[in-house]
């Protein structure tokens, strides 16, 4: 029995086709559904055991057919059909992601509550192969394993095709938070596209084992609880600004005045009249031995009389 393909994917878009077109006598139809088969068994695979976990040959066992050079006619190589798979899935998310960025943009909602929905914009398309196939599909831990895999740049494939509105979120939510500066916002983009790969990928798996019912009732609860969540993450201070300010308000010295020696000499209840003097650099005559032992006296209340100077300035 070959692969079976649920009704949501019957009429996905199969693009990047290495191939030419098929012979005269070959069915388009049956070839197209060869290949969409290939594409779903590989995407189960790879998200079950890893980029690197599956040979060609389990892909074709899985689709019950009798030659690995079929994986060949349709994708080339091994890295052609990962990628294939993100054409598969990806161009829905992105349409997804751009009505959802266009509604945005023509009618956005309060300030208060922008970046909850940008945050918003960015998590919920990314789980639509989840909605699509009714908690069956297996993409978003393909997209896992690929932040953990050193074999394959499937990020890179994806940066510059299918990222355009992700980068568009990405400059929406900055115009809306410019208490952070360039850096602290790039770090916590990239804990957000990361930390949103991995929960998707939980949820993916959790949702398999639930019926439809129960799975989307826990999909819409967990993303909006996650925008909530990354939208206060967005929302805290600084931290570059505050490390910076804590640098600029450290505690200097600067060297002791004549009126600070005076107050030394009180507290210490000593009597030093030829202190201020020293402290004013112009030494005091007499024998070597009296004079070195005066400049002792001065070192040890000068490192008494280190006196912080604090400043309100930021770096």
């Amino acid at each position: 029995m070959s692969m079976q393909i649920h009704r949501s994917e019957r009429n996905l878009v199969l693009k990047s086709r290495p191939h030419p077109p098929p012979a005269a006598g070959v069915r388009p139809a049956r070839s197209e559904r060869t290949r969409l088969e290939l594409l779903l068994a590989a995407e189960k695979l790879l998200a079950l055991h890893g980029l690197r976990g599956v040979s060609l040959r389990q892909v074709v066992a899985a689709t019950q057919q009798r030659n690995i050079s079929t994986v060949h006619y349709h994708f080339g190589s091994r890295e052609a059909l990962v990628y294939a798979i993100c054409d598969l899935r990806m161009p829905a998310i992105e349409k997804a992601r751009a009505a959802r960025i266009a509604r945005f943009i023509e009618s956005p909602p309060a300030r208060a509550l922008r970046v909850r929905e940008l945050v918003h914009i960015l998590v919920e398309p990314t789980a639509q192969p989840v909605m699509a196939s009714r908690g069956r599909s297996h993409f978003r831990r393909l997209l896992a394993h690929s932040f953990v895999s050193d074999g394959m740049d499937l990020r890179g494939y994806i940066a510059g095709r299918y990222d355009l509105g992700i980068q568009q979120t990405a400059d929406l939510m900055r115009k809306e938070l410019p208490h952070l500066s360039r850096a602290t916002f790039g770090t916590r983009w990239t804990l957000l596209i990361r930390s949103m790969t991995y929960l998707l990928a939980n949820l993916e798996t959790r949702a398999e084992l639930l019926s439809w019912r129960k799975a989307k009732k826990m999909l819409d609860g967990e993303i909006d609880a996650m925008a909530t969540a990354f939208a206060g993450f967005f929302a805290a201070p600084d931290n570059c600004n505050k490390d910076a300010r804590r640098r600029s308000r450290a505690p200097a010295t600067r060297k002791p005045t004549k009126g600070d020696v005076v107050q030394e000499e009180k507290r210490l209840g000593k009597s030093i009249p030829f202190l201020s003097r020293i402290s004013a650099g112009r030494g005091v005559a007499g024998p070597s031995g009296k004079t070195n032992r005066k400049k002792r006296i001065q070192g040890r209340v000068q490192t008494r009389l280190e006196v912080p100077v604090w400043t309100d300035s930021y770096a």
